[in-house]
């Protein structure tokens, strides 16, 4: 039989590693919800039937994994301060036993509280995309050596949204994720993979980060946040103006349709408030600077 003080120290033994289990089960808790991200990943392999259901429930994971368990700037250590955001991956090509291309959905939206509702700050479709990935593949992050196009792209976008949200709270709160963006789009130009090509579409990654690093376009990103600050008929109104003179000195400027995507439709319904002959101004500002949109821009004429 055991001595009295051998069943002591065994059942201490068992006390500390309980102990040590339920700080290490805390502190990975803490982990998971001190990162900026509250992301929903979805891959969408329907298009490439033939291939293994294994791998992409796999690149599921591990997308959901890198973006949620990614600390990408400044950790949030109040759930509630997470950003909210989706990434739908739909995989349209393969290429190779391992290679596809696809394309990428993405939409952001920013917290609302007692004075103002919910709102899109990002609707992106990245239409090249092109990854490689095998199953059980860990998407791993580090800035000094991009392993793989599929990391890159998560990791530009993550910080898009989150740069997107912090000059929305406050003026020029985003700048360290717009450089990181530029970062990861300078470091990627020597691999050529699709869609970080310099000058290749004024909607591309590349051209997306310089220009939030245009220290010029400072005027937007101000115009950004004060719309987001204070949604009223004056700062709708500046809004109008900015985008107009952004329009007129390049058109198809890669900032104005990342605010018509996301933000169109409520600015539109905010400037339904001003007299008709502003609301007929507006009208045909908004109308040479996004043509395609009569759907949103009509409910000017109501």
């Amino acid at each position: 039989m055991r001595s009295s003080r051998s069943i002591r120290l065994n059942g201490m033994r068992r006390i500390v590693t309980a102990v040590f289990l339920l700080w290490s089960g805390m502190m990975g808790l803490f982990t998971l919800t001190a990162q900026e991200l509250r992301a929903t990943v979805q891959v969408n392999s329907a298009a490439v039937q033939r291939s293994s259901r294994e791998l992409f429930r796999s690149l599921e994971e591990s997308l959901h994994h890198l973006l949620n368990g990614e600390q990408w700037g400044d950790s949030f250590t109040i759930q509630a301060d997470k950003i909210n955001c989706s990434f739908t991956l739909l995989v349209t090509e393969r290429v190779s036993d391992e290679s596809f291309r696809g394309e990428l959905y993405l939409q952001s939206t920013r917290r609302g509280d007692a004075e103002r509702p919910e709102a899109t700050l990002l609707l992106l479709r990245d239409r090249e995309v092109e990854f490689s990935y095998t199953p059980f593949q860990p998407l791993i992050f580090d800035m000094h050596h991009l392993r793989d196009n599929l990391t890159a792209m998560a990791a530009y976008y993550a910080c898009l949204i989150i740069a997107l949200d912090r000059d929305a709270a406050e003026p020029l709160g985003g700048t360290p994720y717009f450089r990181k963006m530029e970062q990861i789009a300078s470091a990627v130009q020597s691999n050529r993979w699709r869609g970080w090509e310099i000058n290749r579409r004024p909607g591309g990654r590349t051209a997306i980060a310089t220009a939030f690093n245009d220290a010029s376009l400072e005027r937007y990103r101000m115009m950004w946040y004060r719309f987001h600050a204070d949604p009223q008929l004056t700062t709708a109104a500046e809004a109008v103006e900015l985008l107009y003179s952004l329009h007129r000195e390049d058109v198809g400027h890669p900032l104005l349709n990342l605010f018509g995507d996301a933000r169109l439709h409520e600015l539109v319904s905010i400037l339904r408030q001003g007299t008709p002959t502003e609301r007929a101004h507006w009208l045909q500002q908004l109308r040479e600077i996004y043509p395609t949109r009569n759907d949103a821009l009509e409910k000017l004429r109501e």
